[in-house]
């Protein structure tokens, strides 16, 4: 770092429409007399207390090598005026447009600007990539996705997440509904802030109503057409996030320069990831940077296309400090290096002999099946995310087992299981996990993937399954890179339900697998070396700063079988903690506590109920949200139940409650 900065702890951007969008900023301190080049975050997490950990760790140190940070909160949210209307929406997307045309005519900036971010700022960073705007010149995306129905956090291969109503419940206390800070909003802070509430959007009933591959979610999904993205992209994510299959679609799909780097990470910025090893984040970022907005050719395009983290086997535990492996790469993907292995499914076997024989298998798995080892879709770094011992499971599944393997099995890339199967309801999911079974008899998760199988063809169309005619489908698992030893067993588990990661079909089915049409294609390196990329080295930037510890996090979760109705019970109370932030004199305290239950026999007796409590002090300003949501369901609908509740010190200043039905559509 060479340049002494300055910072612009709080400013405003005009819009064309008369709206100013807040934002932060850090820069050379030089910058005006000598523009630098401008890189830009761009979310609704609010710029003053929602992101200022990583803010204050990332944007300076990256600033002193020569470029202008700015982090701005998107519409309706932190203290930006207008009102928030959904994620990636025209309106985002376009007051992206504007901003970056904005920067790049500062006078402390160049003319070159870059956009990154993680999770909602991947996501615009590729969606503003696809609308090239002439100012942008390359982005890092960061745990992103190029398919917003597939692969986001409302479903997966057509089935329904159950993150769909968990994020909508906490992206509301999270971001969208908490207070603006009344010290730079002005007198007029709580009239605004209830107009922002009053005008709030329910996300759940828009998401859950689009049940199809529609239009809705083709916007902003840079699949749909990869050749617009014409500048360069870096795209980043970890083995332990939902996101990580785009990586390796940009790589292959993009014809502009594409790099991509994954890590053993949760979603989380691999300079302060978990687990460990971590990475230079700032090293590896600004080395793109002054590739592509200041033309310097340090060589950082001659390095492999593809670079990712090998983990060795691990037993199972829902939390990992640190992953044992390598670092490895390819310099093209699909890369030559990889190659595929077939397994057959057997009765209870999985071998690499065909199977000629007629053997049908039937899966009727409970509906609680998953509840001991599936964690939700997305792991941000908390305690117990992680998917622990598999055994109970699989004892619920139908499991295909290796012999115990000679040679120890690299597995890279995204295995892929073919099912010749029937069923006896018209709709039906259905569930493939990979396991590493242990000597000594523990079954690790190694990646997993799930199929609403009416979406079988079609996720814009889906059809109904006719009872008993057979299909031949393919399950995508997430991608992974994971070394089996010699000596383990690897274990295909296959069942038709995984609560709680999905929500359950309607129906209580059963599915038959014709064997003789089962295999499993498992993706193997045949060409492994030690990357020995000094910006891959293990990195510890020291404790991560949080202010003021006045409460510290913790997540605590418990699994029972009530003895009187045979619901399956998983509450999860999840501490975020009571934490002051120093550079805005802001104390947040933060509860979300979850109940889930099922019957294993009924598929609509699943419940989720949760409830959620945010208190803010924002210099002598107290204000409070607390919000209760609750999902059930029948074959023909889904039922969400809510109430919000604002509070200025003791006066409740706002309440709303919604009590919506959504119709079901083969899902």
């Amino acid at each position: 770092m060479n340049n002494q900065i300055r910072e612009i702890h709080h400013d405003v951007i005009p819009l064309k429409d008369g709206t100013r969008l807040a934002y932060r900023a850090w820069l050379p301190v030089d910058a005006v007399n000598n523009p630098v080049p401008a890189t830009l975050e761009y979310l609704p997490y609010r710029k003053n207390d929602g992101t200022v950990i990583r803010d204050e760790i990332t944007m300076p140190a990256t600033a002193g090598h020569g470029y202008a940070c700015v982090r701005v909160d998107i519409r309706g949210t932190g203290e930006s005026e207008g009102l928030f209307d959904d994620e990636y929406s025209e309106q985002e997307l376009s007051d992206a447009e504007q901003v970056i045309n904005w920067i790049s005519r500062q006078p402390w900036c160049d003319g070159s600007v870059g956009m990154v971010g993680i999770s909602w700022g991947g996501f615009n960073s590729l969606q503003l990539a696809y609308r090239q705007p002439p100012a942008l010149k390359a982005i890092i995306t960061i745990c992103s996705t190029d398919d917003r129905f597939n692969e986001d956090i409302h479903f997966a291969g057509g089935c329904l997440l159950n993150d769909n109503l968990d994020w909508a419940s906490f992206f509301w206390a999270y971001a969208q509904a908490r207070c603006p800070d009344p010290r730079l909003m002005g007198d007029g802070w709580q009239a605004h802030w209830l107009n922002r509430l009053e005008n709030m959007p329910f996300l759940p009933l828009k998401w859950l109503s689009e049940q199809t591959k529609s239009d809705y979610w083709k916007h902003g999904s840079v699949s749909e057409d990869y050749s617009r993205i014409r500048i360069p992209v870096y795209a980043m994510g970890g083995w332990a996030d939902a996101y990580r299959n785009t990586v390796f679609r940009l790589v292959e799909n993009l014809s502009s320069p594409c790099k991509g780097l994954i890590g053993p990470w949760a979603h989380v910025y691999p300079n302060i990831a978990y687990p460990n090893p971590k990475v230079d984040y700032v090293k590896e970022s600004v080395r793109w940077w002054d590739r592509w907005l200041k033309g310097i050719d340090n060589g950082i395009m001659d390095e492999p296309k593809l670079q990712y983290y090998l983990m060795d086997s691990v037993k199972p535990a829902v939390d990992y400090s640190h992953r044992d492996g390598s670092w490895q790469s390819e310099t093209s993907w699909p890369s030559a290096s990889i190659q595929n292995e077939q397994y057959f499914l057997h009765p209870g076997a999985l071998l690499a002999d065909p199977n000629a024989e007629p053997h049908t298998v039937a899966v009727c798995s409970p509906e609680s099946t998953g509840r001991m080892g599936c964690k939700l879709m997305v792991g941000i770094g908390y305690s117990g995310e992680f998917a622990d011992d598999q055994q109970a499971d699989d004892a619920q599944s139908y499991t295909f087992d290796t012999p115990p393997l000679e040679d120890e099995l690299p597995i890279v890339g995204q295995p892929k299981v073919c099912l010749d199967l029937s069923s006896d309801q018209p709709v039906a999911n259905v569930a493939a996990r990979l396991c590493d079974v242990h000597p000594t008899g523990e079954s690790t998760l190694i990646t997993y993937g799930v199929l609403n199988l009416t979406h079988r063809d079609s996720n814009e169309t889906p059809e109904a399954l006719v009872p008993g005619k057979s299909y031949r489908v393919t399950v995508s698992l997430n991608h992974i890179a994971y070394r089996v030893p010699a000596g383990h067993q690897l274990r295909l588990s296959i069942s038709n339900a995984y609560w709680p990661l999905i929500w359950p079909s309607p129906y209580r089915d059963t599915l038959y697998l014709q064997l003789s049409g089962c295999r499993l294609n498992l993706p193997c390196s045949t060409s492994l070396e030690v990357n020995n990329n000094p910006a891959l080295e293990a990195f510890d930037d020291g404790e991560i700063p949080a202010g003021k510890v006045l409460r510290p996090g913790q997540t605590r979760k418990t699994i029972q079988e009530d003895p009187e109705t045979g619901l399956v019970k998983t509450r999860t109370e999840t501490d975020y903690g009571h934490y002051w932030y120093g550079s805005c004199d802001t104390d947040i305290d933060f509860t979300i506590d979850q109940l889930l239950s099922i019957h294993p026999d009924e598929p609509n007796s699943a419940k989720s109920d949760t409830a959620l409590q945010v208190k803010m002090k924002q210099g002598e300003t107290e204000t409070a949200l607390k919000s209760h949501y609750e999902m059930t369901s029948s074959q023909q609908h889904y039922f969400i139940r809510a109430t919000w509740q604002a509070w200025v010190g003791d006066e409740c200043i706002f309440e709303r409650s919604f009590d919506e039905k959504i119709e079901r559509k083969l899902i």
